[in-house]
């Protein structure tokens, strides 16, 4: 399992950035930097009314749940005390799919394709590797975001199939593209 040990990374702009557990006394900080994240981010599933809706206690709730469940984990990525990002896995609730989950991940914009969304992935499979229940970590990314599937691949996620038009903004569809690693 992850300790409390943080992880450094250096981006490719030569910047320390930090990628540790969350705890809930980054509520706060998740909180402000929650909006951020949505700007100039079409490949978002989160829209700005679904992340007002969330309440500080909310956010403490979700990230006390993250804390109690061992085959769940929540991350952020820090830059002099500022998030930078956050990825969050979740494993299968019930026992036959208890082995693989998903992650979601968000960078702020001033701080994408610099190696933070990377980091944050690297940090996420080191983890699973050293779980005991997980053996496949999921996504789902939208077939326009080229950045993200490259990123994925790079790291050995393979393509393992597509949902047909299953996110619709603007009146436009996109596929999800679905990726797995096994760990």
């Amino acid at each position: 399992m992850l300790s409390t040990d943080c992880y450094t990374y250096n981006t490719k702009d030569r910047r320390k950035v930090t990628v540790r557990k969350a705890s809930i006394h980054d509520a706060e900080m998740i909180e402000m930097a929650a909006p951020k994240a949505l700007v100039d981010a079409p490949y978002m599933l989160s829209t700005v009314e679904d992340i007002e809706k969330l309440s500080l206690e909310d956010i403490k709730s979700e990230l006390n749940y993250y804390s109690t469940n061992p085959n769940h984990l929540k991350l952020v990525a820090e830059y002099e005390n500022e998030i930078a990002g956050v990825i969050d896995f979740k494993n299968g609730n019930k026992e036959k799919v208890a082995h693989q989950g998903s992650f979601a991940m968000t960078v702020l914009p001033q701080y994408r394709n610099l190696g933070v969304g990377r980091a944050l992935v690297e940090t996420l499979i080191s983890w699973a590797r050293n779980n005991e229940t997980i053996e496949k970590v999921c996504l789902e990314v939208m077939e326009d975001n080229h950045s993200a599937i490259h990123l994925y691949k790079s790291l050995n996620f393979v393509i393992e199939g597509r949902k047909a038009r299953a996110v619709k903004m603007d009146g436009r569809y996109q596929d999800l593209i679905l990726m797995a690693l096994f760990v």
